[in-house]
């Protein structure tokens, strides 16, 4: 492929799945280099033929994930190159911008399935999209559909048919309920989920009973369509794509964790990550700061003592302290987490997860007052 070409596709479609990301120069290639490789832990290096004497650079100062990882990223520009070798020689003709314009859900389905599995998805996919645009007596349509390659479905209930029925788009609540397709999309049935948002994993925790279940049985997956008209993909546990106003993004989630400096405990990274989801997903924001070991002589320079929760000064610090009742960060029950950072201002821990402070007003320097 023509290497303008793949640069221009590649930072139309392939970019936006990753923030940070870059594709910098290319470097000189032979038939004999894989199409996709590692250069270093920060540099992938791709072509779409194995005869392209070039490879571009996809960059991002953080790590990439750890081929043991689902989330990762080398396997979504493994499904991006793998897409565009079959529709190359198109791409030349007058069809290029409407062959691209669906060429990221391509990208999503291929990336989250088995080989030679990715055109059920990519129908599901579609569907969710479907119903995203449409309302259900005045409402948005939430829903939650799930293949599980395991179960033979009823072959006179293809999801093409009963799909397109009112009532099939209201039989799931797309967080504790769902409805299960087989492998070949033909219906199985209909589950009700134990819902436990206290338990962690790379999701949302509204979605934690659904990401639970694709974790159990080889192959499963799960769309969820929230009433946001979000669409969100999940497998082995995890969120790995989730469509937010209308453009598809990767979750990767392991390179955060590893990435971030303080606490040093993990338990504490996870706990704070796992948050930063919940509240992103809520549409609730949150601005979590963390006390180095060694720099708590900061907090009164930068909290203001009220906001302080062991002053018990204010109403909000004696009702909040009650609240967690002595819990450190990470023992807290996700919902309660999610709702602590909910509060305008910062929520700050220590480098042990006990909580200095909720909904602080900071004092900034630089010329600001105070701010969160």
């Amino acid at each position: 492929m023509d290497e303008d070409l793949l640069r221009e596709i590649s930072e139309k479609y392939l970019l936006p799945f990753f923030s940070g990301a870059t594709v910098e120069n290319s470097i000189s290639s032979t038939q004999s280099d894989r199409v996709t490789a590692f250069l270093d832990p920060q540099t992938i290096a791709f072509k779409v033929h194995k005869s392209d004497r070039y490879r571009l650079l996809f960059r991002r100062d953080q790590p990439f994930a750890q081929k043991a990882d689902t989330a990762r990223e080398a396997r979504v520009i493994e499904a991006f190159v793998s897409l565009l070798g079959r529709m190359s020689s198109e791409l030349h003709g007058p069809l290029k911008e409407d062959l691209l314009s669906t060429f990221q859900r391509r990208v999503v389905a291929e990336a989250s399935t088995e080989p030679g599995e990715s055109d059920n998805l990519l129908k599901l996919i579609d569907q969710m999209a479907l119903w995203a645009s449409r309302l259900y007596e005045g409402a948005p349509i939430t829903s939650a559909i799930a293949i599980d390659p395991s179960v033979q479905g009823v072959k006179s209930l293809p999801l093409s048919s009963i799909a397109s029925e009112d009532f099939f788009a209201v039989l799931s609540n797309g967080m504790d309920s769902m409805l299960t397709l087989s492998r070949h999309l033909n219906l199985t049935g209909h589950i009700v989920l134990d819902s436990s948002p206290s338990d962690s994993g790379f999701c949302p925790w509204r979605y934690t009973a659904i990401a639970k279940w694709t974790s159990i049985g080889k192959g499963r997956i799960a769309v969820v369509l929230n009433r946001l008209g979000e669409i969100l993909i999940l497998r082995d546990g995890q969120l790995l794509f989730a469509r937010r106003g209308g453009n598809w993004h990767f979750l990767t989630h392991t390179p955060v964790l590893r990435q971030m400096a303080v606490p040093k405990a993990e338990e504490i990274r996870q706990a704070i990550y796992e948050t930063a989801l919940d509240a992103s997903f809520a549409r609730t924001g949150a601005c979590i700061g963390v006390i180095a070991s060694g720099r708590g002589h900061l907090v009164e320079d930068v909290i203001a003592e009220p906001d302080r929760l062991e002053t018990l000064q204010s109403n909000k610090s004696k009702a909040l302290a009650k609240i967690i009742g002595g819990r450190k960060f990470q023992e807290l029950d996700r919902t309660l987490r999610q709702e602590l950072v909910a509060i305008d201002g910062a929520t700050v821990l220590n480098h042990r997860g006990e909580i200095v402070s909720v909904g602080a007003i900071l004092k900034l320097r630089g010329g600001s007052t105070n701010g969160g």
